[in-house]
């Protein structure tokens, strides 16, 4: 079970143009509660152009994320799932699917949201529920 989402911080069946697009609108799902300031949506965009798309870690998952440096003010994560799905240049694990934005206060819990992610991620099954998700319900 994700126990750091919550339903308001999901989107399903979305349609974006660019992995970019599709992290900056779960960052704006942590925005708009304040979890978040808006420089860390762009600072986890910033990681992936830098570091490239590391953060697709299994076929058709990212998890983005960033450094806290005082842009997160709650720990939080938000889940965006794709329509059509997007390239990230992973050819791995391209499409992307399904993006969950991490959001930690401290490298500590940045540790223990990530591993609450995998945790679910981790059985076939949850992934299955996740990519044909609709709502949030869906995904349980």
């Amino acid at each position: 079970m994700l126990k750091y989402l919550i339903a308001e911080d999901t989107l399903f069946k979305q349609s974006y143009d660019s992995l970019e697009c599709a992290i900056r609108s779960a960052g704006r799902l942590l925005e708009r509660k304040n979890y978040i300031l808006p420089a860390y949506s762009e600072a986890m965009v910033e990681m992936v152009r830098q570091k490239g798309p590391y953060i697709v870690i299994m076929p058709g998952i990212a998890l983005a994320h960033a450094r806290p440096d005082g842009k997160v003010l709650k720990n939080s994560i938000a889940l965006v799932t794709c329509k059509d799905g997007v390239i990230s240049g992973n050819t791995a694990n391209d499409p992307v699917m399904a993006v969950f934005a991490i959001a930690a206060v401290t490298d500590n819990e940045h540790l223990i949201l990530f591993r609450d992610v995998a945790k679910y991620i981790e059985k076939q099954e949850n992934i299955e529920k996740l990519l044909g998700a609709r709502c949030y319900g869906d995904l349980f």
